[in-house]
């Protein structure tokens, strides 16, 4: 059984209650909607990002974040349909085709036309380590001087104080593919890896013994970023909310995150 080392926890939300939540297989079953339960008669376009387990996954259509959504909006009589395109082009996307909404945009996101929905999703960002190299990250700053591997854009979404860290590490690179990141960590070609929490966990649930069976420490240097659900209407906006309100106070919302996650 892989063991965990976690320092200077400040827990995800997502991970906040997952073992609190023990639900049997049947418990589940009951309260996840299967993918041919959804109401077709009140259909929502929703604009979202490209494959990233786990939080879209493109073999099934499946994912946390989209599965979140296709529950808060079921949980009002609503269906959900998507189309994918990378994040950075999610406004142009928008306008350009027409649809009811997009999954992720920051919490103070501000545009003409578009109506903001409270909070629904966190990334935390995190430094992995390997345990028996007894590295010690308590700030960004620790990172200065090692050898690290980071997910696509990490200089550009985290920050000059990373920036400034990271051009003293003795090796630096970004890639996109982040499971490979996670292999070069097991496969002991990099001493840290920079990424979502539950990317990693994701991975760590999904690849199991061999080099995996490694213990490692997870660093929280980095700060928690909230995003929102963003829609054309206040309607559908205020319909999210409610939606998203509902399936936290069921349990729903966690059943989600154990899904993919435990």
């Amino acid at each position: 059984m892989l063991k965990t080392i976690f320092k200077k926890c400040i827990y995800f939300p997502f991970l906040l209650s997952i073992n609190s939540v023990l639900a049997s297989d049947i418990f589940t079953e009951k309260k996840l909607h299967n993918s041919d339960e959804y109401s077709t008669e009140y259909n929502i376009e929703i604009l979202a990002g490209l494959p990233k387990a786990p939080f879209i996954i493109e073999e099934n259509g499946a994912g946390l974040q989209l599965d979140i959504i296709r529950e808060a909006f079921a949980s009002v009589n609503h269906s959900v349909n998507f189309s994918h395109l990378p994040l950075g082009r999610s406004i142009t996307g928008f306008k350009r085709f027409n649809v009811d909404g997009i999954a992720t945009l920051p919490e103070d996101y501000q545009y003409p036309g578009i109506y903001i929905s409270k909070p629904y999703i966190s990334y935390q960002n995190v430094a992995v380590s390997l345990s028996d190299k007894n590295i010690s990250i308590d700030s960004i700053e620790d990172l200065t001087g090692k050898n690290i591997i980071a997910f696509q854009n990490a200089k550009k979404f985290i920050g000059d104080d990373y920036n400034a860290s990271v051009s003293l590490s003795s090796d630096y690179r970004e890639i996109a593919d982040q499971s490979q990141q996670i292999e070069m960590l097991f496969s002991r070609r990099t001493e840290v890896i920079i990424l979502d929490m539950n990317i990693f966990a994701f991975f760590v649930k999904s690849n199991v013994g061999g080099r995996y069976n490694q213990n490692f420490t997870v660093h929280y240097i980095f700060d928690e970023r909230e995003y929102s659900a963003a829609f054309k209407t206040e309607q559908h906006r205020d319909m999210f909310d409610e939606g998203i309100a509902l399936i936290k106070e069921q349990g729903v919302y966690q059943l989600v995150l154990d899904r993919y996650l435990q």
